[in-house]
């Protein structure tokens, strides 16, 4: 039997006593009638954003030495120069990347990356246009900057455009900073959502600056580390980081709260309570949650027909924990997830994952590896 911690327990049961909302119900692992493995598609250091260009070619940052091109069919990248500076202790260093949406036209790129110091810092995101050559960015834009902090942990750094052009981006709470996830007059744990100048989308839920920062989605978040914009719906889905347990899979809506960390599933890395209350009313729940975690990061849905009975679920990268290092399946139908399946058992640390222009699923792993593509196994 599988011990569960007292605090965690009561927490269970108090969402199925009927605590506020009901608790989000887990499917079982479902495994498919397909197996995959990945093969080698080039040498990365700490991967953690992939962006693949129309032809083939592939951008992709690594947290520490930056942006690099990798020309399709080449195994061995290239340094793009032009970035800024980033902070590269603890967690910090250089995030995700988007591209434009009409980046054939105008080559315009979107990084976000730990600007400052171990004192003062906050993730920035700039905007900058792809030199023809690949080798260099230029006429480089800060186009955001989000409130600092004093320390290195939970920076968010995922981007998403929306049909309209406008931009999603994604923050961490900061850590030692939960409780600013909850106050709307600061951008800890929050997704932002901006023009692609840096301007305020007039529809924003607090665009007038009365009840909550203008560029503010979202709220209640811990360190939102997966995202993805589903163009044919319009809906934006995210994964983000638990504490001890508590990762979630959510639908984000304008102006929600997803409760963290008045609500959690999760515990403290010491084993004691964070909250005992896993649902309130006002609060958003999951789609799906892990105990324990699986540190998710990275998502994207498939699109294409490459693995026979896949079209149109989600994956998700697992970095670490007691769940294991993995590539996530999920389904879901009607608004509910109906499958979830582990698909490399705890093998290995996934930072990103991402559709290819041939339709295969690409994924970076965390540490010193590198960026592979996922094909069906023989």
């Amino acid at each position: 039997m599988r011990f569960v911690p007292a605090g965690l327990a009561a927490a269970l049961l108090l969402a199925a006593c009927g605590a506020g909302p009901a608790a989000t119900p887990q499917p079982a692992n479902t495994p498919s009638d397909i197996s995959v493995t990945l093969t080698p598609v080039a040498e990365a250091e700490y991967p953690w954003g992939l962006a693949f260009l129309p032809n083939g070619d592939l951008l992709f940052t690594e947290r520490v030495s930056g942006l690099k091109y990798l020309a399709a069919g080449e195994t061995k990248a290239v340094p793009v120069s032009g970035l800024p500076e980033a902070l590269t202790e603890g967690q910090a260093g250089y995030f995700g990347i988007t591209l434009d949406p009409d980046f054939e036209t105008n080559r315009t790129v979107y990084i976000a990356y730990a600007q400052g110091t171990e004192k003062d810092n906050g993730t920035a995101v700039i905007r900058a246009r792809l030199s023809d050559d690949h080798t260099a960015l230029e006429d480089i834009t800060q186009i955001f900057r989000a409130d600092s902090r004093d320390t290195t942990a939970h920076f968010g750094g995922r981007m998403q455009f929306a049909n309209d052009g406008t931009l999603f981006i994604t923050l961490g709470e900061g850590f030692k900073y939960m409780q600013d996830a909850q106050n709307l007059k600061i951008t800890h744990g929050k997704i932002i959502h901006i023009n692609s100048d840096g301007t305020i989308p007039a529809d924003n839920p607090f665009a007038d600056g009365t009840d909550g920062k203008p560029e503010i989605w979202s709220y209640g978040h811990r360190n939102v580390q997966g995202l993805y914009y589903d163009k044919e719906s319009g809906v934006l889905y995210e994964t983000e980081h638990g504490p001890k347990g508590g990762d979630e899979f959510n639908i984000i809506r304008p102006g929600a709260n997803y409760g963290w960390p008045k609500i959690t599933y999760g515990i403290n890395y010491d084993g004691t309570v964070i909250t005992e209350k896993t649902a309130m009313d006002g609060m958003e729940q999951p789609l799906t949650y892990w105990v324990p975690s699986i540190a998710p990061s990275g998502l994207t849905r498939l699109t294409s027909d490459v693995y026979p009975g896949w079209k149109g679920d989600f994956f998700a990268g697992g970095m670490n924990g007691p769940a294991g290092l993995e590539l996530v399946r999920i389904r879901v139908e009607d608004g509910k997830v109906t499958e979830r399946e582990d698909l490399f058992k705890g093998e290995y640390p996934i930072r990103d994952v991402t559709q290819g222009p041939d339709g295969h699923l690409y994924v970076a792993t965390k540490d010193f590896d590198g960026i592979f593509r996922v094909d069906l196994k023989e």
